[in-house]
């Protein structure tokens, strides 16, 4: 964590999940564990430098200048069973409490009690959101976010994965009272949702892994016009 300061356009947590495409739970997390620069007003809450904000997403793996074509990935469009879903969220939240293990507990236990509730229903959201509309897209993207965030920010797949894996079992044991293909249905969901988040993450981990590798090889000759290109850039 950067010393307090006062002077210069801080940005809230709100603000800095914002802009880097995370939850602010997520933001809170990664502060917590001093992955990510920030400060502490005298107040005691965090606030982060936009300045500092762009350094540390320079040192990540360049995201994609345009967003991958949106693929739709169709699941039964069943309002009933989104109020289901909806409906059990604070079941699942509680067993997700007993369910989460090791260093995935760990992380998640830095989380207030309330954050850790609002952090299982925003998943639970988007499951329900899938089918309301009958399609899982949102909350595909929603997955790419959360498993590239956490590999960008150098979480392990432990406490990466072993949130998703525990939200997934935790769905089931709610679900337990539902008959057997609702419930399975609704936990393939889930489960197309944790794959998502693994694929992400392993993606960015190597990325950071070639662009780390790329640091300690020999810089090429710059070309004459090099500075020009780069203040261009900038």
């Amino acid at each position: 964590m950067s010393p307090r300061r006062a002077d210069g356009p801080w940005l809230s947590v709100s603000g800095a999940a914002r802009a880097l495409g995370v939850s602010p739970s997520t933001l809170r997390l990664w502060a917590s564990e001093d992955r990510i620069p920030h400060v502490r007003t005298a107040g005691g809450h965090r606030r982060f430098d936009p300045e500092a904000l762009r350094q540390w997403l320079a040192q990540q793996p360049s995201r994609p200048t345009r967003p991958a074509r949106r693929v739709t990935a169709r699941v039964t469009r069943s309002p009933a069973l989104a109020a289901v879903v909806r409906e059990r969220a604070t079941r699942v939240a509680e067993e997700v409490e007993s369910l989460v293990e090791g260093t995935a507990e760990v992380a998640f236990r830095r989380l207030p009690p309330a954050d850790r509730r609002a952090v299982v229903r925003a998943w639970m959201d988007a499951l329900a959101d899938a089918f309301e509309s009958g399609n899982l897209a949102d909350a595909l993207e929603r997955a790419e976010v959360y498993g590239r965030g956490h590999g960008l920010a150098g979480s392990s797949a432990d406490v990466t994965l072993g949130g998703s894996l525990a939200l997934e079992r935790a769905l089931d044991r709610a679900l337990t009272t539902l008959d057997e293909g609702a419930r399975h249905e609704l936990v393939g969901a889930m489960s197309q949702l944790t794959v998502r988040v693994a694929t992400a993450w392993a993606a960015a981990v190597a990325g950071r892994g070639a662009r780390h590798a790329g640091e300690h090889r020999p810089a090429p000759r710059a070309a004459p016009d090099a500075a020009r290109v780069r203040r261009e850039v900038w």
